[in-house]
């Protein structure tokens, strides 16, 4: 018994529980708050259900961020709700209520009834106006409207909104600026309307966006006006007609030059008319060559266009030409020419076309290293998404542009060879490079170009006759140095011999001078036969080099 009677009494409780929260009080998406102003009092109602039904007994906190006559705490009647007087001035409140260890919270503006009196106007498309007054967004029946205007107007007077809140207003005979004043409830508002007639109440506007095309836009009163017919007529290309959307719009592509263009709108028996001014077309593409590559740069007005294509084309061998799209930055990079060449660029964009011509040249060959400038080239083939082994167009560039392959490079030799041919003779090698020309030391005047080294010729320091360990008797002889000659019946060692002046460097008897001429004679005779079989042999390669002639040290 016991048992059953505590049974008993715990559904009793939970029984009277559920009379004030419903069963599922204590799932949070189920509570909610809803506050709404009276219009005649300016006092806010709170709500608080739970599932839309009403929750009694339910802890309602009240806070402002400003001081405020509804600050506290309260709790609702048997209909969920609570009164909060009306603010002094407008105020954000926050409202938070629990029932059921559950937590709902709203944030809401309480405003005075001053401020919250709202009055409208606008005008229909038969031309008579309709004013509208609200309070709190709730439409108020009998408030009272006064109409005032400077001009004429039939409409001049005082009004009571209907159930609705609204009161409509004779169409003006003429454009009419209206004064219109509405109260009720201690609260007052104003509003003014241009009142128009019907027949000027058409409207239509032309506006060019940024990209280029024009906007047509068809008006009534303010309000967009589905399917009027609209006619082009221009002083260029732009000329038609079309019929509005439900936007009331049609729009116009940008024309190819700046146009004066005169629209007219009709819809009914109603018509309107505008002009306007088009800009043209303003696609532009240039290019312009660096150090390091080719830009083509494609703009419309000042900004970038990207995704443009771009078609270059030139009038000789050029690895850039080819089809091409432009970069975020409206930019095609292509590589330095292998020649002087003149390309030109063809840019495409939303049915816009701009050409540009520019002259590139190899000069930039001759700024810097060659070894860098053939870097350049092959980083400018690679960002230009060149299409094919690189391998004949990098050769191609290097052989034209290679600056010791220039006819005016050191060790080429404008003359043509014995055999007719041109050849590319290395620095150095040809006749007219350092010790090789018939000026320089060692070489002949008797009209046999050889290609004698420094030190080769028989008039070459150490191979003169005079020089040391040379024989005076016009015989080449292999002395060892000096002393050589001593004891052996040619008297003791010349002046040379002994570190002094040669014998060309002083005085000389007329014997002297004549066995002199002898002994020169005999050593031209001996520089000719060593000039034969050196002719073909590097400087330093021939017998008659120092260190291998039969007259120098340790040679017999």
């Amino acid at each position: 018994m016991n048992r059953s009677r505590s049974l008993t009494m715990a559904l009793v409780v939970a029984l009277v529980g559920m009379a004030a929260i419903p069963a599922a009080a204590s799932a949070t998406s189920g509570l909610a708050i809803d506050v709404d102003q009276r219009p005649n009092t300016g006092e806010a109602i709170v709500t608080v259900t739970y599932n839309d039904s009403a929750v009694e007994n339910a802890t309602v906190e009240v806070t402002a961020e400003s001081a405020y006559a509804g600050n506290g705490t309260y709790t609702t009647d048997a209909d969920g709700t609570l009164v909060l007087p009306e603010p002094n001035e407008t105020v954000s409140v926050t409202v938070t209520t629990t029932a059921d260890n559950t937590t709902a919270t709203k944030e809401v503006d309480l405003v005075p009834r001053s401020a919250a009196l709202s009055v409208s106007a606008t005008q229909n498309d038969d031309g008579t106006a309709t004013v509208t007054v609200t309070q709190y967004d709730e439409a108020i029946e009998n408030a009272t409207v006064a109409i005032s205007a400077a001009d004429a107007y039939s409409g001049n007077g005082t009004y009571a909104t209907d159930a609705d809140g609204t009161v409509t207003l004779p169409a003006p005979n003429q454009t009419v600026s209206l004064t219109i004043d509405a109260s009720v409830n201690d609260a007052t508002a104003s509003t003014d309307l241009t009142a128009v007639p019907l027949a000027a109440s058409l409207d239509v506007t032309v506006n060019q966006t940024e990209g280029g095309s024009a906007i047509i836009t068809v008006t009534q009163y303010g309000d967009v006006v589905e399917g009027a017919n609209v006619s082009i007529e221009a002083d260029g290309d732009i000329a038609g007609t079309d019929t509005t959307d439900a936007n009331g719009t049609v729009t116009l592509e940008q024309p190819e030059d700046d146009q004066t263009v005169t629209v007219t709108a009709t819809d009914g028996t109603l018509t309107a008319e505008t002009t306007a001014e088009l800009t043209g077309t303003a696609l532009d593409v240039s290019a312009a060559q660096t150090d390091d590559d080719v830009e083509v740069t494609v703009t419309d007005g000042e900004s970038a266009v990207e995704n443009a294509t771009v078609e270059v084309e030139a009038d000789g061998e050029y690895a850039g030409t080819g089809t091409y799209v432009t970069s975020a930055d409206g930019t095609v990079v292509l590589p330095l020419p292998q020649e002087n060449v003149t390309v030109t660029a063809t840019a495409t964009a939303e049915k816009e076309t701009a050409e540009t011509t520019a002259d590139l040249s190899v000069e930039f060959v001759q700024q810097g290293p060659f070894g860098q400038a053939v870097s350049s080239f092959v980083s400018a083939l690679q960002s230009a998404g060149f299409d094919g082994p690189p391998g004949a167009a990098i050769s191609d560039f290097v052989t034209g542009n290679n600056p010791g392959n220039a006819d005016d490079a050191p060790g080429q030799n404008d003359d043509e060879a014995d055999d007719g041919t041109e050849t590319a003779e290395a620095s150095g090698q040809s006749g007219s490079a350092p010790g090789q020309s018939d000026d320089a030391p060692g070489r002949e005047d008797d009209g046999n170009e050889t290609d004698e080294a420094s030190g080769q010729s028989g008039s070459a320091p150490g191979q003169s006759d005079d020089a040391p360990g040379r024989e005076d008797d016009g015989n080449e002889t292999d002395d060892d140095g000096p002393g050589a000659n001593a004891g052996n019946g040619n008297g003791p060692p010349n002046a040379s011999e002994r570190g002094g002046p040669a014998d060309d460097d002083v005085p000389e008897t007329e014997d002297e001078d004549d066995e002199t001429d002898a002994e020169d004679e005999s050593a031209d005779d001996a520089d000719d036969e060593a000039d034969s079989d050196d002719d073909d042999s590097r400087s330093g390669g021939s017998s008659g080099s120092p260190g291998n002639s039969g007259n120098a040290p340790g040679q017999n």
